[in-house]
């Protein structure tokens, strides 16, 4: 839409125009008659250089406000859909500024959260191979008394045995020794009678 003021001056151009082409349309017969040298001296010479004047001024100013007033509007409307555009862009990258500043805290306080559970997760792993070391020395410990004490009872077995067949041993060299023909009737006379009595 053009301005009402354009308008007006346009209307009002136009009719100067046309009174200015009256004017002079009546002055040129008088001025043929006259005969005059110097038609550009004479005032309607002066009229004729203000009609011209006002015409090109008239038409520069058509001319600006037939053309120059879209193109000015347009170009203004472009700067002010680039500014709205910038203005939104803006915002839109503070947002994401924003919103990777919060997730950076987040990050932040992620990792810290994260180092603390593996300080304790780290802690109750320390603590539970404590334990399993401990009741596996504690396993251990009695599997080597239980084979120290086997051992022990093996050895003392086995030094009973020998014990024992070195004391046979001992005996039977003994009773050779001391055994004669006499010492074996008495002998055999009393297992004899320990045969009886337990028979009896």
């Amino acid at each position: 839409m053009k301005p009402v003021w354009g308008k007006r001056l346009l209307r009002w151009a136009g009719l100067l125009m046309i009174g200015l082409a009256l004017l002079a349309g009546a002055s040129l017969p008088a001025m043929a008659q006259e005969g005059s040298p110097d038609p550009a001296s004479m005032p309607i010479g002066i009229v004729f250089r203000w009609l011209n004047f006002v015409l090109v001024i008239g038409a520069l100013a058509y001319l600006i406000i037939k053309f120059g007033a879209p193109y000015f509007r347009d170009h203004a409307e472009s700067i002010a859909k680039s500014i709205a555009e910038a203005s939104e862009r803006r915002a839109a990258a503070e947002r994401e500024l924003r919103e990777a500043t919060e997730k950076l805290a987040r990050v932040g306080r992620e990792i810290e959260e994260e180092h603390r559970a593996a300080e304790r997760e780290s802690a109750a792993d320390q603590e539970r191979i404590r334990a399993l070391a401990k009741s596996e020395a504690e396993r251990i410990g009695q599997a080597a008394r239980a084979e120290i004490e086997a051992a022990e009872r093996a050895g003392a077995q086995e030094l009973r045995a020998i014990a024992a067949k070195l004391a046979t041993e001992r005996a039977a060299v003994l009773i050779r020794t001391r055994m004669n023909a006499a010492a074996e009737s008495a002998l055999f006379d009393s297992f004899v009678g320990e045969l009886e009595r337990a028979a009896s």
